[in-house]
């Protein structure tokens, strides 16, 4: 009998015990990132420019009253000015000019501008009697550095410019990029 009773309160035990616990729901899976791809680097510029990108080459651009250079960076541009005829040199449009972001040489026979926020204007203040009169402008904006030689002749630039190529081709390589990283999550 007292093993009867001894297995009726073991099993009377074993009875009383909970179930046990069922495992844990696993974590919810991260949610897939989100890609988000660039606006198409070629989509605001001009033909002539989105032309000379895609071909790969790099050409001065003429566009009714201005000249657009392709931007180097150790490269120096001349800019040919003309007495009483001031030339707007525009850096590029997502920079950012202030009253020290200009240094020109000759600051007696030329002057220098800063029209924020991407213009600088430049003047010879000399007549046409020295044709040789030249100076050196260099512009220093938030993003790049721009050297320029101010020559005088009587056909002279009213505007100029820069398009940049190696900018625009990293762009495009890293919309490229986020586009086939969009195509592959789609895909999983």
């Amino acid at each position: 009998m007292r093993r009867l009773l001894l297995g009726a309160i073991l099993l009377t035990g074993c009875a009383a015990q909970p179930p046990p616990a069922a495992p844990p729901d696993p974590p919810p899976l991260p949610p897939k990132p989100v890609i988000i791809i660039p606006d198409d680097p070629m989509a605001g510029l001009s033909p002539a420019v989105r032309a000379a990108i895609q071909s790969h080459q790099t050409p001065v651009i003429k566009d009714g009253i201005a000249v657009i250079y392709p931007y180097a960076p150790n490269q120096q541009w001349t800019v040919y000015c003309a007495p009483l005829h001031p030339t707007d040199i525009k850096v590029g449009p997502d920079e950012a000019l202030n009253e020290d972001s200009a240094m020109i040489g000759d600051k007696t026979r030329w002057e220098a501008q800063v029209l924020p926020p991407n213009t600088i204007r430049v003047q010879p203040l000399g007549t046409s009697a020295d044709p040789a009169m030249s100076t050196d402008l260099i512009i220093d904006s938030n993003k790049r550095s721009y050297r320029l030689l101010l020559k005088l002749r009587p056909r002279y630039t009213e505007t100029i410019s820069w398009y940049f190529p190696d900018d625009v081709r990293a762009a495009q390589a890293a919309r490229q990029e986020a586009i086939a990283k969009a195509a592959k999550e789609q895909q999983q």
